[in-house]
């Protein structure tokens, strides 16, 4: 649109549903230190504080509409949406216009949904896996884990004003820094006609990001292991190092996506001798495709007793990657098609489909996703051996483990020793 907005229509008339959503480039990656957890917040108030031609909340303007509604928000993205009865679309068009356009900040409601937000905050430090997760990331950013602790910290939710909130709304809630996304069964010419009529009055202004840059992640200088603890029986493992930035490294990201296929399939040599061999439980490795340093994450599940194998052997499979035999040329064209074959399967699905259009428009760009299947197909088995060298071999990580108390310490013993083993190679 002329103010700056992208709107993004994929038609799917198999059904009579719809999902719109707006997407916001915002998220963990606008914080600072002392407002981690603020973004989060800022999505849960603009429904809270929502009010409509009639006064009616968004939940009463999303009953009538018969429409399931949400909010996210992730490292890079914010988004708002509503599955609803196609025939409904121009309703919700309409509703999420008002929602990101008109933000009601009031200081009752936001003492209110600050304990909300809290609520989800305790609920998820309560989980043994989140804690896991959240101690690794915190070595593996270092001082940029602010820009990637989605879920914040207690203080600056409680501290938080209404005038912060919106601060955020002026700087960051722009057409030229958002998009409409519709999927489903619908008109592109009717939606495009109904994102002019609801969004034509929303000014551009300057790019946020021109004045308020994203600090760059800083570098992983040496290995580091944590132990966490729960009430858990086996050991799960992460290991995280920092990967590429898409809009930066983009031709890296599909090599990433290339090699978590051929490393997943069950029929594979890695998933043969580390977990057919029953030194794992389970195995998977991915990588999560971000503007700002996306990372790379390999998950397993094993004991205590078979952790020291473990990760010997996953350490030898990381360095036969580097091999020219390690992988074959049917084996790559069977990822590769399966890929494709998952992305095609997308446009049968509703929210999904919408979330992954507009994550990806978030942190790189429409074109990324347009053309993602053709340079997907485009990777070569050196591409993914120089991915391999470049960002997981002899590469910084770190290690982190979940075991019961009676374990740590024994397993705490095995993490330290691998680091000894991995660093001596």
């Amino acid at each position: 649109m002329p103010n700056g907005l992208e709107v993004i229509v994929v038609e799917n008339h198999s059904v009579p549903l719809a999902t719109v959503e707006v997407v916001v480039r915002a998220g963990a990656m606008i914080q600072e230190p002392a407002d981690q957890g603020v973004p989060h917040l800022y999505e849960h108030m603009l429904f809270r504080g929502y009010r409509g031609p009639q006064n009616q909340s968004f939940r009463r303007i999303a009953g009538e509409l018969n429409a399931a509604f949400n909010g996210t928000t992730s490292d890079e993205t914010v988004s708002y949406y509503m599955i609803l009865p196609s025939a409904n679309v121009g309703g919700a068009v309409e509703a999420l216009a008002d929602l990101v356009r008109r933000p009601r900040f009031v200081k009752d409601e936001l003492l209110r949904e600050r304990f909300v937000v809290l609520g989800e905050l305790q609920r998820r430090a309560s989980e043994p896996s989140f804690s896991l997760s959240r101690s690794v990331d915190e070595r593996l950013w270092g001082d940029g884990f602010v820009r990637k602790n989605t879920i914040g910290d207690q203080t600056a939710v409680l501290t938080v004003t209404p005038e912060h909130l919106d601060e955020i709304f002026h700087r960051y809630y722009v057409p030229n820094n958002a998009a409409l996304i519709v999927t489903g069964d619908v008109s592109a010419p009717a939606v495009f006609g109904m994102a002019h009529d609801a969004f034509d009055g929303w000014a551009r202004r300057d790019d946020p990001f021109a004045a308020h840059p994203v600090a760059p992640m800083p570098p992983l200088a040496a290995s580091r292991a944590v132990v966490v603890t729960g009430d858990v029986s086996d050991v799960t493992i992460e290991i995280a190092w920092q990967g590429p930035r898409v809009r930066k490294q983009a031709g890296a990201t599909y090599a990433a996506d290339v090699l978590s296929d051929l490393l997943d399939d069950d029929r594979s040599a890695f998933r043969h001798r580390l977990v057919d061999s029953g030194l794992f439980q389970s195995l998977t490795i991915g990588y999560r495709t971000l503007a700002n340093t996306g990372p790379i994450i390999l998950r397993g599940v094993t004991t205590p007793e078979r952790l020291p194998g473990a990760l010997t052997g996953l350490q030898a499979e990381l360095r036969l990657m580097t091999d020219t035999a390690y992988f074959s040329a049917p084996d790559l064209e069977i990822a590769k098609k399966r890929r494709a074959v998952t992305t095609v399967l997308r446009l049968e699905q509703g929210l999904g489909l919408a979330q992954a259009v507009g994550d990806l428009w978030s942190v790189a760009g429409l074109d990324y996703h347009l053309g993602y299947v053709d340079n997907l197909s485009a990777r070569s088995l050196d591409d993914v051996r120089r991915f391999v060298g470049d960002y997981l071999v002899d590469k910084p990580f770190v290690i982190g483990a979940l075991t019961s108390e009676k374990d740590a310490q024994r397993v705490s013993v095995t993490l330290a020793q691998y680091l000894a083993f991995v660093n001596e190679k």
